[in-house]
């Protein structure tokens, strides 16, 4: 084995991270879809992965365990939902991780890495991260903008995604896009300016209409719309963790740039 293959494997295998495949067990396409959702600003990814599990009714197929992950289990209605969980649509054309909770920083590399060995091996060629932009105060409807490739755009233009000018995609988004410029995989980031600090159905629904069209699905917002109080007071907590690790992460150094459209 070379040196640059082993180096890679020793960086996904170490620390332990495990995908423990539950549930129903479907049969998944060659070349599956792999879609990201997990908290940031807004909570846009995890509430657009959620509502998006719920209207394709995907199925449980997986759950990330791991010492490196903290011992949460996040529940709704009284019920017990593993914390960062892989789901996939009845025809196995699509695939989406969802986590309900922010990792801390130091496993970010590790996890990402540990999904993308996964999405390899079940033939994921493309990966859509799905995140927020976060804003003070959203004062105008929220909008969606990408970033990819530079042999990808026509995709984001075919589609009536904006490409987004400059920025920097931080936490889980940016690891998971790092790894699939290295390991060629075709990485797309659709990022919904949203509200900082509290959770943002609004910004959510506008995101998952722009899914909708990208991965050709018809997913309904108007659960989103309805019951944007319940989802706010529901997730408001989560949203100050999100916020906090972002702080942690800039006193450790990283300092984000603006997003220019």
């Amino acid at each position: 084995m070379s040196e640059n293959k082993q180096s890679a494997k020793t960086a996904s295998a170490e620390p332990f991270i495990q995908i423990v495949p539950l549930g129903k067990k479907v049969k998944i396409v060659k070349e599956p879809i792999l879609v990201i959702g997990f908290p940031g600003p807004g909570l846009v990814g995890m509430i657009s992965a959620g509502r998006m599990i719920e209207g394709l009714d995907m199925k449980l197929i997986a759950a990330i365990r791991s010492p490196l992950i903290p011992p949460v289990t996040p529940f709704f209605g009284g019920i017990l939902r593993l914390p960062i969980r892989i789901h996939s649509s009845d025809d196995g054309k699509i695939l989406t991780v969802i986590s309900e909770f922010p990792l801390p920083m130091e496993t970010i590399f590790f996890v990402a890495n540990r999904i993308l060995d996964w999405a390899t091996e079940k033939g994921v060629k493309k990966v859509v991260c799905i995140e927020g932009i976060g804003v003070e105060k959203r004062t105008e409807a929220p909008e969606v903008f990408g970033a990819a490739e530079s042999h990808l755009l026509a995709e984001l233009e075919k589609f009536a995604v904006p490409r987004v000018q400059k920025g920097l995609v931080a936490g889980i988004a940016g690891a998971i896009l790092n790894e699939c410029l290295i390991r060629n995989l075709d990485g797309y980031v659709l990022l919904a300016t949203a509200t900082a600090e509290t959770p943002d159905p609004e910004a959510a629904a506008t995101m998952l209409s722009t899914v909708n069209r990208f991965l050709d699905v018809d997913v309904s917002i108007q659960p989103l719309i309805q019951n944007q109080s319940v989802i706010k007071a529901q997730l408001n907590d989560l949203a100050k963790e999100a916020k906090r690790e972002e702080q942690a992460a800039q006193e450790h150094g990283f300092r984000p740039i603006p997003f220019y459209v």
